[in-house]
């Protein structure tokens, strides 16, 4: 029997909940948030229940911290890779690689405003 179902929620530490909150929005097109709080702000996925969460921390959470070293990393499944990276880097996004095809798949990777790391993946369609 397998206990494990499906991944519910991602959450990402910030440190400014209302820039992100406009990130996420504006840039990647995330929908109305399914919780707001002082400290929380989460989203449903498109496709499966799954969530995404900003979580607000203060500054020293994040001292001795390096976003660099790939401390959290996600990867956002798309329809249209090559257009939705356009659409991105037309909202300011900084791509540390544009799309690229490996091992079966088209990835390209992206720092949010805070210098997280996040991943689009698309299928090669045969």
């Amino acid at each position: 029997m397998t206990h494990l179902q499906r991944i519910n929620t991602i959450f990402v530490y910030v440190q400014d909940l209302a820039a992100s909150r406009k990130f996420y929005e504006n840039a990647l097109g995330f929908g109305k948030p399914v919780i707001q709080s002082k400290f929380w702000i989460e989203y449903e996925l498109p496709g499966g229940g799954s969530h995404f969460a900003l979580h607000a921390k203060d500054a020293a959470f994040f001292v001795g911290q390096d976003r660099s070293k790939h401390a959290m990393k996600c990867s956002f499944e798309v329809e249209d890779i090559h257009a939705y990276t356009t659409q991105l880097k037309s909202c300011g996004v900084r791509f540390l690689y544009e799309p690229r095809k490996e091992y079966g798949f088209w990835l390209a990777e992206f720092l949010d405003h805070e210098g997280n790391h996040l991943r689009l993946y698309e299928k090669v369609k045969k």
